[in-house]
C-alpha cells in the first residue's frame, strides 16, 4: 500500500464502541479501529485448517470502529482481519487487542490461570526497583536452573538454584537474598526480531497485549499466557511485585511497506504524519505512536489495564514517554489508582528525537501521579551519557551541587515530591557503571573503580525518591564494553553468574545498601517538606567544613517511626582522603570505607571525627532514645 495519509478522519471525542475480542464458549464478539471502506474477519482452526470468513460491519456511533459476532466456540483459532481501503486489499492483519499470540498470527485465548494478590507497598518512595530482561536473566549454565527453564518465564519462578560448584543462590534466591522488593521486567509484549531471529531485547513492539511466545518453556498454545501469569503470581507469593517496561510509543512497522497490525488498520489514527505524508519518529525507531488521538488515547489505557487486570501487573516503566502526551498519562494514572492506588506509573521523560508535540518532560510530571528517570543525577555520580570523559563525582568528586540536589529527591529543581523522582546510576541502556568506569577512569585500578562503583550506589541508597537498579549491578557485570546490545545476543547479554562469585563482596555491600535503605523510613520520605526538613548538608546548613570533594549531610527522622534518631551521611568522591567533623552526639556507624558489617551491627563511633578513604562513603547514626 502506498499514498500520503492525510488528516485523522472526523470521528468522536471519546468512543464507546466496543473494541477487542470478548470470548465466550456460545460466541465471539470482535471490535476493531479500521480507516476503511470494508473490513473482514477470518478465523482459521490451527488443526484441521477449517476457515470462517465473516464481514464486519461499522458501528453506527463511532465510524472508526468495525464490529461482528461469530457464533460458537472459537477458543485456539488463528484469526486475522482484511482491509479494503482505496481500491486496495490488506489482508492478515493482527488484531491489535490479540491476547494471544503464536509465531506472530493472533489466537483467541480463554486462559483464566489465577494470579496471587499483589504484596504491600506503601509509598513509591518504599520501591527498590530491580531491571531484568527474561531471557538474560536465566539463559547462561551458570544460574544452575534445568536446561528447559533457562531464558524463560518459569525460570524467573525457579527456586534453589546456585551457582555451580558453589553454594551462592542465582534467579530469584538472588532477589530475596539481595533484598529488591520489585521486579521490572524489560519488554515481554509480543516485539519483532528484525536484527537476530533468536534474540531481541524487545523495544521493537507489534502486539502490545500479549506476551512474548519466545519466552514460553511449553509449546501448548496459551503456555506464555498462563506462564507469564504464574511468574507474576510466584513472585507476589515471595514477596516482590511486578513492573513492566511498555513501549507504546512506536510500533515496529514501517511506512507503506512493512504493516502489520495498527498501522495497517488505521494510520491516520494511530501514528502522527508529517504534511508530506511521512512518519514523524521521535522514537528514531521509524514512526511514533499518536496518544493523543481518541483511539491511540484509548488502546493505551486499555492496555494498560489489560495488564494490571488480567496479569496483576504492578506498575509501569514507560519507555520514551515524552513521546505519551500528558492528558494520556493523566488518564493513565485515573485508571490504574482506580483499581489500586499503589501501583507504581514511571518513565523516560525524553524523546529519541523532534517530534511535533510538547514533550512530557521532567518537571511535567509534578502532582500528576507518575516519577521520572532522573538523568541528573544519574550524570553527577557517573558522568553525561554521551561524554565519556565528563568528570562525575563517583570518579573525581566533581557535580557535588548536582548531587546534593538529587539527595533531597530534586524538591528543588523538577519535583514536588520524592516519590516523582527515580534514582539510578545504571539501566539497561548506555554502558554498565562497570563498562564505564574502566572508560571515564582508565587510570584507576581494578580495586579503585570497585569503591567508585559502591560509592555511587550508596549515594543512590541514601537519596529521597525512588531507588533503582540494574540486573548485575550488584557484581559489577559488564557487557564486554558495549553501550547498546539490545541486538548483540546471548554471549553480551547473558548474565554469566559466575561474576557474582568473583564479585561476592561487591554484592555483599549492594546487599547492605538495599537493607540500610529498606529497614529505615528516613531514607524514604514522602513529601518535599519532610525532605526539606530532615536533609541539612554539613557545609550549607550546619557550618561543619567540608573538603573539596565531598558531600556531607544529616538526616533526621521526621516520620517518628525510624529506629534511628538521625543519621550522618558522608561520600567522598575525590581521589584523596578525607576527614570532616561529626555534629555533636553519640554516633554508631553503620558502613565505612566500602564495607558492611556482615552481621549488620553497626560499632559505636567514639570520636569527634571520621576519616574517608578516596572514593567512598560512610553512613553514622544516633539511636532513638
Amino acid at each position: 500500500m502506498s499514498g500520503k495519509p492525510g488528516s485523522p478522519p472526523a470521528t468522536v471525542e471519546a468512543s464507546t464502541a466496543f473494541v477487542g475480542v470478548d470470548h465466550r464458549p456460545e460466541g465471539t464478539r470482535f471490535g476493531v479501529v479500521a480507516e476503511a471502506d470494508a473490513v473482514g474477519l477470518e478465523l482459521v482452526h490451527p488443526g484441521t485448517l477449517e476457515t470462517r470468513r465473516l464481514s464486519c460491519v461499522r458501528d453506527h456511533d463511532d465510524p472508526l470502529v468495525w464490529r461482528v459476532e461469530a457464533e460458537g466456540d472459537f477458543r485456539g483459532w488463528r484469526y486475522s482481519y482484511a482491509v479494503d481501503r482505496d481500491g486496495r486489499v490488506l489482508s492478515g492483519i493482527v488484531d491489535p487487542w490479540a491476547e494471544l499470540i503464536r509465531d506472530d498470527q493472533g489466537y483467541l485465548c480463554a486462559d483464566r490461570t489465577p494470579v496471587a494478590p499483589r504484596p504491600v507497598l506503601e509509598s513509591p518512595t518504599d520501591a527498590v526497583i530491580y531491571e531484568l530482561h527474561v531471557r538474560d536473566f536465566t539463559r547462561h549454565h551458570s544460574s544452575g536452573l534445568p536446561w528447559n527453564e533457562r531464558g524463560t518465564y518459569p525460570g524467573l519462578w525457579h527456586r534453589g538454584s546456585v551457582l555451580e560448584g558453589s553454594e551462592l543462590p542465582t534467579g530469584l534466591d538472588h532477589l530475596l537474598d539481595l533484598g529488591i522488593n520489585v521486579v521490572q521486567l524489560m519488554p515481554v509484549h509480543a516485539f519483532a526480531m528484525p536484527y537476530d531471529a533468536r534474540y531481541e531485547w524487545g523495544y521493537m513492539p507489534l502486539f502490545f497485549n500479549a506476551p512474548m511466545d519466545t519466552y514460553a518453556s511449553s509449546v501448548d498454545v496459551e503456555a506464555p499466557v498462563r506462564e507469564l501469569k504464574e511468574a507474576v503470581s510466584a513472585l507476589h507469593e515471595a514477596g516482590l511485585r511486578v513492573t513492566l517496561d511498555v513501549v507504546y510509543n512506536h510500533t515496529a512497522e514501517f511506512w507503506p511497506d512493512r504493516l502489520r497490525s495498527l498501522m495497517a488498520l488505521a494510520p491516520r489514527e494511530y501514528f502522527r504524519f508529517k504534511d508530506d505524508g511521512t512518519p514523524w519518529d521521535g522514537s528514531a525507531c521509524g514512526n511514533e505512536f499518536r496518544s493523543e488521538s481518541v483511539h491511540g488515547r484509548r488502546f493505551i489505557i486499555e492496555s494498560i489495564a489489560h495488564w494490571v487486570t488480567h496479569y496483576g501487573v504492578d506498575g509501569f516503566r514507560f519507555d520514551l514517554m515524552g513521546l505519551i502526551d500528558a492528558e494520556t498519562m493523566d488518564a493513565v494514572v485515573r485508571e490504574v489508582r482506580a483499581i489500586d492506588e499503589s501501583i507504581l506509573i514511571y518513565g523516560e521523560p525524553w524523546t529519541g528525537g523532534e517530534t511535533p508535540i510538547e514533550v512530557n518532560d521532567k518537571g511535567t510530571q509534578r502532582s500528576r501521579g507518575w516519577a521520572v528517570f532522573n538523568d541528573e543525577i544519574r550524570d553527577a555520580l557517573r558522568g553525561e551519557v554521551f561524554e565519556i570523559e565528563d568528570p562525575a563525582f563517583a570518579i573525581s568528586g566533581a557535580k557535588v551541587d548536582e548531587l546534593k540536589k538529587g539527595i533531597r529527591g530534586s524538591v528543588g529543581t523538577f519535583a514536588d515530591a520524592p516519590g516523582e523522582s527515580l534514582n539510578y546510576v545504571e539501566a539497561h541502556d548506555n554502558h554498565t557503571l562497570a563498562d564505564r568506569l574502566v572508560i571515564a577512569a582508565a587510570g584507576a585500578s581494578e580495586t579503585e573503580r570497585m569503591h567508585m562503583a559502591r560509592l555511587a550506589f550508596l549515594s543512590i541508597a541514601v537519596s529521597q525518591g525512588v531507588m533503582f537498579m540494574h540486573c548485575g549491578q550488584e557484581f559489577a557485570r559488564s557487557k564486554q564494553g558495549e553501550d547498546n546490545s539490545y541486538n548483540l545476543g546471548d554471549e553480551i547479554n547473558n548474565i554469566d553468574w559466575a561474576q557474582k562469585g568473583r564479585a561476592f563482596r561487591h554484592f555483599l555491600y549492594h546487599r547492605g545498601a538495599v537493607r540500610m535503605r529498606r529497614e529505615h523510613p528516613m531514607f524514604r520520605l514522602r513529601t518535599r517538606d519532610e525532605a526539606e526538613r530532615a536533609v541539612r548538608f554539613f557545609d550549607e546548613e550546619l557550618a561543619i567544613m567540608v573538603p573539596p570533594g565531598v558531600v556531607a549531610f544529616e538526616l533526621t527522622d521526621v516520620t517518628g517511626h525510624d529506629a534511628w534518631n538521625r543519621a550522618a551521611v558522608l561520600l567522598n568522591g575525590s581521589g584523596e582522603r578525607a576527614e570532616l567533623g561529626l555534629p555533636a552526639g553519640r554516633w554508631w556507624c553503620a558502613t565505612r570505607d566500602g564495607e558492611f558489617p556482615r552481621d549488620g551491627q553497626g560499632v559505636e563511633w567514639k570520636r569527634g571525627t571520621i576519616a574517608l578513604r578516596p572514593h567512598s562513603g560512610a553512613v553514622l547514626y544516633e539511636k532513638r532514645g
